[in-house]
């Protein structure tokens, strides 16, 4: 009986020392629960590390130069890093992700419940299982967000593109610069390419193709439209992308600017017209001055043509025709068509106070140099027109238009 109870304590004993920790096997040992798992505790041997359980087996070989705790990158988790790579385990010590990235970020870094994971210089995601969202495959991926709500911009080779909350390509990697969304007062975003600026939705589809080497923002001209340009010619678009007026005038100012509030004068090969509000060219371009309405008749614009002026109203019709003659300009002295300059002039005065402009057929303008006013004489010097105008023109006809101060 006793040798039987001696045999028994024998086994109990050989099979307790078989399974006990062998620390000495071992750099150094970890207390137990320090890297997040309770039931294991770290070790560390030859400068690498690994784990084992509570009966001292060897769970995880000591093969890993770092090991996290479980918990920094997700409760069932830990960060290792193996070769100068990094992966993770699973509290059952099974590589949920293989050592393979040059990084692994946070979970939640880019603004969704993915980690940006680094291989080969390349950037991609994958989710708290460790399944790959989004393969490694661009230089730069965006927080979620920055520019549409749940898109992320991306940047491969220097082109640019978005991916959505599934990872994947909304917007295909095309554009040279993507700006955000509503930079120009709308609902798009501006892309670029070549060189080229062109529009898309929010939906990602190209709304104007790139084409445009410049675009304003909306509101500038009006607040329906945008002025568009392709190398020194402007045109403009709607709210829809469509080309409401062509791109051919090398300015287009804005509405009421420079006449009435239903038009803005462009310019097209250096002559001047008017377009209304629907992208019309209500007054060709053919003009090469048109003064401001209102300078010489609260109505009525001043035009220019090949030396000639009319004039147009608040409709756009050329209420003048372009046959007047401007005298009033090249003045000289008065007096020096007279032998006296105390020699009178009618009765507006001695010849002394004021100009005199070219003659042109049979008339000329004088002008008053106390006033500014202006009149008109004949070849004989006779004052056809008293001096109390502020503008005079004859037409080939030898008719005389005349514009008081108060008009």
């Amino acid at each position: 009986m006793r040798s039987f109870q001696s045999g028994i304590f024998s086994i109990i004993f050989f099979s307790a020392f078989a399974q006990a920790p062998n620390e000495s096997t071992y750099d150094y040992t970890y207390d137990y629960g320090d890297q997040g798992h309770s039931s294991w505790a770290m070790v560390k041997k030859n400068n690498l590390y690994g784990f084992i359980d509570r009966d001292g087996k060897e769970v995880i070989k000591p093969s890993m130069e770092k090991i996290y705790s479980f918990g920094d990158y997700g409760p069932n988790l830990a960060l290792v890093k193996k070769d100068g790579l990094y992966g993770f385990l699973n509290r059952e010590g099974q590589f949920v992700v293989k050592p393979e990235y040059t990084r692994i970020h946070d979970y939640g870094s880019k603004k969704i419940n993915w980690a940006l994971v680094e291989k080969n210089g390349l950037y991609g995601f994958i989710d708290r299982s460790g399944s790959m969202i989004v393969t490694p495959a661009y230089n730069r991926i965006g927080d979620y967000g920055s520019f549409r709500a749940n898109w992320a911009l991306i940047e491969r080779d220097g082109l640019y593109g978005f991916l959505d909350r599934e990872g994947k390509e909304i917007v295909g990697l095309k554009y040279d610069r993507v700006h955000s969304f509503g930079s120009i007062g709308s609902g798009w975003a501006k892309v670029e390419k070549n060189g080229m600026i062109g529009f898309i939705d929010k939906s990602g589809k190209e709304v104007i193709q790139p084409r445009y080497t410049y675009v304003s923002s909306f509101g500038n001209i009006t607040s329906y439209w945008a002025k568009v340009g392709i190398d020194g010619l402007y045109g403009m678009i709607d709210r829809t992308g469509q080309e409401i007026v062509p791109v051919r005038y090398s300015k287009i100012y804005d509405f009421g600017s420079k006449g009435p509030g239903h038009f803005a004068l462009v310019q097209r090969s250096g002559l001047y017209g008017f377009i209304d509000k629907t992208g019309k060219e209500i007054v060709p371009a053919k003009y090469d001055k048109i003064s401001r309405f209102d300078r010489e008749n609260a109505n009525w614009a001043l035009v220019e043509k090949d030396g000639k002026y009319g004039f147009l109203d608040s409709d756009g019709q050329e209420i003048v025709p372009v046959a007047l003659n401007d005298l009033s300009k090249n003045f000289h002295e008065l007096s020096d068509h007279f032998q006296s300059a105390g020699t009178h002039i009618g009765k507006e005065g001695p010849v002394k106070r004021f100009w005199v402009s070219p003659f042109v057929n049979k008339y000329a303008v004088i002008k008053s140099k106390k006033t500014w006013n202006l009149g008109v004489i004949d070849r004989d010097f006779n004052v056809v027109v008293p001096v109390e105008y502020k503008k005079i023109m004859v037409d080939d006809d030898g008719n005389i238009h005349v514009w008081r101060r108060d008009n």
